[in-house]
């Protein structure tokens, strides 16, 4: 019943609206927008174990970029119940809710601190894209994926690892701007927050109360694991700082050193 009623929309929305992939990816960016929200990853489960298909995470911290994540996902997914429609759990740095679509796909999404009001209608929603056409909805997301740089560069031009006190350096200057707007006290507790949140390597980093990142007794070169988790970390940072500064993002942008906002985004 639930299918058809889903096909029933569909078939309406294609009538009225000229592009139904359009739809589809308006209603992934609006979700995707949510406060909170950090990505999605859909898993068809005719396709274990090879692909996972996610948008919306901090550039190279998707789940299948990441096999032991993704390997970690797949084992969820097989060893729970059949009847199970539903879970929430933490995942590593991630909190992260399990949907489980029918016999079509297993839909994860990755958030923090208290999702809105509006979250509950915006993945039932998602759902019933899902259950008409997953299919499609994947193609929408890799679609999406594909418009993205870390997508379309090839991989020799990604940079792998990075220098310790280069890091160092573009993340205490993301410090500097953020604090011109916040202050250095919420500067500091924001970086701690997330900090808390990720591998106890991270530990190592200190925050002081104006903001500035220091450490000690850690490799001058970082391996590619711990600049994405870095990163990963500078990202959650940078979302909680969108949520409460206007144009933020586009502030840090204009702002930040083109050398630290690749170091710390990727880009």
């Amino acid at each position: 019943m639930a299918k058809g009623l889903a096909l029933f929309i569909l078939a309406i929305a294609h009538y009225v609206c000229p592009s139904l992939a359009y739809m589809q990816r308006q209603l992934i960016q609006n979700f995707l927008n949510l406060p909170g929200i950090l990505g999605l990853s859909l898993i068809p489960l005719d396709d274990l174990p090879a692909h996972a298909y996610s948008v919306g995470f901090p550039k190279n911290n998707a789940p299948e970029q990441h096999p032991l994540l993704l390997q970690g996902l797949q084992q969820i997914i097989q060893t729970t119940p059949a009847s199970l429609e539903f879970c929430a759990f933490q995942f590593g740095a991630y909190q992260v809710e399990l949907h489980k679509v029918e016999h079509e796909a297993v839909l994860f999404v990755f958030s923090e601190d208290v999702l809105p009001n509006q979250y509950s209608k915006s993945v039932s929603e998602l759902m019933q894209f899902i259950k008409a056409d997953c299919s499609a909805l994947v193609d929408s997301i890799r679609a999406m994926r594909a418009e993205t740089v870390t997508d379309v560069l090839p991989k020799s031009v990604q940079p792998q690892t990075a220098n310790l006190d280069d890091v160092l350096e573009a993340m205490n200057s993301l410090s500097q701007v953020t604090s011109r707007y916040l202050g250095p006290q919420l500067v500091a507790n924001h970086w701690r927050t997330h900090q808390a949140r990720g591998p106890a390597w991270l530990a190592m980093f200190n925050v002081s109360a104006d903001g500035t990142i220091s450490v000690t007794d850690m490799a001058s070169q970082l391996s590619p694991e711990q600049l994405a988790e870095i990163r990963l970390w500078t990202q959650q940072f940078h979302q909680r700082c969108t949520r409460i500064i206007r144009d933020y993002d586009v502030l840090v942008e204009q702002t930040l050193p083109e050398q630290h906002w690749k170091l710390l985004f990727g880009g």
